[in-house]
């Protein structure tokens, strides 16, 4: 496909792009992944060995913290092409051998993790960069400076006393360097990491830390694969699939006996569940989505509730989520705000549930289930904002969005996309890009895009990065590779692929992430790209969802499948008017234990008001996706939607300020340098509709 400001590129024009992706290949067969598993480990252990057997005395910012970054660097370049497979490769066998090698390699991480003896180096290289902090406040670095830096800062005073103490700054050197912010971060971060693993306290505890570590590290592996490799298809006929859509229905496949099939994958579930008229048909499929591995995933969950329970308490921390949360912005579970449905939202569904019922004429019991619920709520756009889904999909073809979404990216952040020809990939419909600085012509990364559902891949849309944009042993930089896995409806001889809105906002969320892992320009593995906060790491690919409910950019990614035509501006305001219909939470994990089918029934009846399924459910923890929104809200319209929503100078500043920087700075400080003050919440209540809501409540 030939792009808007992007060209097609053969894989021999990109010689350099050769050699620096020369450790992705997808061609491994299962031996070979199992070997070149064992190659890494060995591999990477010689260097932590090589920094656990150092004296002491003798550690330096080379031949430890430069150490540690090289094999993070190596290790994080080399793993993917062993675990990667696992989500997207087209042979079942792969898939398992890619699985076992990330239990192996898991295993491992957890092993590295609990290195005692290099933790005790890292604290000896930290310690004097601690001692010279410290001796700001005592009388013998009062004595080394003179009086005008007493009164200035700590940093300035911090500076000036190693300038005059020349036996004190030859020791700082020699022990860690005068060490750049971002490796102070870095070093930082692993002791930090080292005490949450435990590595200050005892050797019994220790053990027992990395004996619960290995079985939640494994039995999520298995959680995982359970679900990806889940095909369960249901079959109805005509009349059971009735309020679909013709592109939804034609893009089924067909029994002998006529009757469809559809899967459980999300281009099936979720229109189904949202369109259907028929309420047995919903309830037959929410009872199937939410029953996939029921039997052996609930045994698995149950199991790592507890084990993450008893690993928090060993650690100091009061519940798991407090221990997760430690690592975020919010640092505490007081700290989470929580938004749920309320009843007011509740008595409405039932209202149109009941008119609905009286339509069809159907039975009306008075009550909300789980499968009522994705059907109700779309009711509501289609009562309060009388958006027609069935005409707005017929002008989201796929090939259109793409090639829309690329250009918006590509203008906005300075940026050129080339496809790859003949590119050496894991499936014939995965298509890779070269992502150029359309200033400098620097090739900076590259992407795949590995669009639709087939058996065994990974099942929902996610950003996977395969290689971190990061300076490599000999000093040059890695250039970073992601990709982005989704689930769009397949095209067939007769309908192309046709996307939802919602699978729009989804395609631009996620690409998002892809631009996050391809713009950052970090020194270390440890910060490229997405490893931020975890609940920072949504706010970039959240501000970004802001485009698709913006008409310039909605048109740009728009055509009718048929005659190539616009959007009528009479269904794109309904469209953009329908975007503060709903707004849902619910988050669990502060438990030491549960039996999470009666801990899903329980929460459902409680916030939502409505019974849950039988069958059960599985938890979540996505307070962060609120939490993030705040942010990500400000940023749109404090500075794009104020300086113009495609303004390119505004683009630029925030691909420097904030996707280039990757973890190297803390979300908040990114946020502080671009907003020009700190973040407040004035523009997430106004998204949401809020705002004439709290003024009120502040007058009273």
């Amino acid at each position: 496909m030939t792009l808007q400001n992007g060209s097609v590129i053969s894989t021999q024009s990109c010689s350099g792009t050769a050699d620096k992706n020369s450790n992705l290949r997808w061609d491994l067969s299962p031996e070979e992944i199992r070997h070149q598993t064992q190659r890494l480990i060995l591999r990477i252990k010689q260097a932590y060995d090589t920094v656990g057997s150092l004296d002491i005395g003798k550690v330096c910012f080379e031949n430890t913290l430069q150490v540690i970054a090289n094999a993070k660097a190596d290790y994080a370049a080399s793993r993917h092409v062993l675990d990667f497979p696992q989500y997207v490769s087209p042979c079942k066998e792969v898939r398992v051998a890619s699985t076992e090698a990330d239990k192996c390699l898991s295993d491992f991480d957890v092993e590295v993790s609990m290195r005692a003896d290099v933790f005790q180096r890292l604290i000896a290289l930290q310690v004097p960069l601690t001692i010279i902090l410290l001796l700001c406040d005592q009388s013998i670095h009062r004595k080394a400076c003179d009086a005008s830096t007493v009164s200035a800062p700590c940093s300035a005073g911090l500076a000036r006393c190693q300038r005059r103490s020349s036996k004190l700054q030859a020791f700082t050197e020699k022990q860690s360097g005068d060490l750049l912010p971002e490796s102070e971060r870095f070093l930082g971060r692993l002791i930090k990491l080292g005490k949450r693993n435990g590595l200050h306290l005892s050797k019994d505890i220790q053990e027992e830390i990395k004996s619960i570590s290995k079985q939640i590290s494994e039995l999520s592996i298995d959680f995982n694969q359970n679900l990806n490799e889940e095909n369960t298809v249901l079959l109805f006929s005509e009349q059971e699939l009735v309020g679909l859509a013709e592109s939804y229905v034609n893009g089924l496949e067909k029994t002998e006996d006529g009757r469809y099939k559809v899967t459980l994958a999300y281009p099936h579930y979720f229109p189904l569940m949202k369109r259907c008229h028929v309420p047995e048909t919903r309830r037959k499929m929410e009872m199937a989505f939410h029953s996939r591995c029921k039997d052996v995933n609930t045994a698995i969950l149950e199991q790592l509730i507890e084990l993450r329970a008893r690993l928090a308490k060993l650690l100091g921390f009061s519940s798991h989520a407090n221990y997760m949360l430690e690592m975020t912005m919010a640092k505490n579970s007081e700290n989470v705000a929580r938004f749920l449905v309320g009843e007011q939202e509740r008595q409405y569904l039932l209202s149109l549930k009941e008119d609905d019922c009286e339509r069809r004429d159907l039975d009306f019991d008075g009550q909300l289930y789980a499968w009522d619920m994705p059907y109700y709520m779309n009711q509501v756009e289609q009562v309060k904002f009388a958006v027609d889904k069935d005409k707005l999909i017929e002008y989201f073809p796929l090939e259109v969005v793409t090639e829309g979404l690329l250009s918006i990216y590509q203008d906005l952040l300075g940026l050129t996309f080339q496809q790859v020809e003949d590119a050496h990939v894991w499936h014939d419909s995965v298509k890779l890009y070269s992502v150029q600085d359309s200033v400098t012509g620097e090739e900076i990364g590259q992407f795949y895009l590995d669009l639709h559902p087939r058996e065994g891949k990974y099942g929902h849309a996610a950003c996977f990065g395969l290689q971190p944009g990061c300076l490599g042993h000999d000093g040059n930089r890695r250039m970073p590779v992601a990709a982005m896995v989704a689930n769009f409806t397949k095209p067939t001889s007769s309908w192309p692929s046709l996307l939802q809105h919602h699978e729009v906002e989804t395609f631009f969320h996620e690409f998002g992430h892809v631009m996050h892992e391809l713009c950052s320009r970090t020194r270390y593995a440890e910060f490229s790209g997405t490893q931020v906060e975890t609940d920072f790491v949504e706010v970039p690919s959240q501000m970004l969802e802001n485009w698709v409910w913006e008409k310039e950019p909605l048109r740009r990614m728009s055509r009718h499948y048929k005659d190539g035509s616009p959007i009528p501006d009479c269904l794109l305001d309904k469209l953009i008017a329908s975007r503060v219909a709903n707004t849902a939470d619910q988050t669990l994990h502060t438990k030491d234990r549960a039996d999470t089918a009666a801990e899903f029934a329980k929460h459902s009846k409680d916030i939502l008001g409505i019974p849950a399924t039988p069958a059960g459910g599985y938890d979540g923890q996505y307070y962060s996706y609120l939490w993030s929104e705040v942010y990500s809200m400000d940023i749109f319209f404090s500075r794009f939607k104020k300086e113009g929503i495609l303004n390119p100078k505004v683009g630029r500043e925030y691909r420097r300020v904030v996707l280039e920087a990757g973890g190297s700075v803390d979300g908040m400080e990114m946020l502080k340098t671009f907003l020009g003050r700190e973040p407040c919440q004035d523009a997430f209540f106004q998204c949401k509709g809020l705002t004439q809501t709290i003024t009120e409540q502040n007058s009273h």
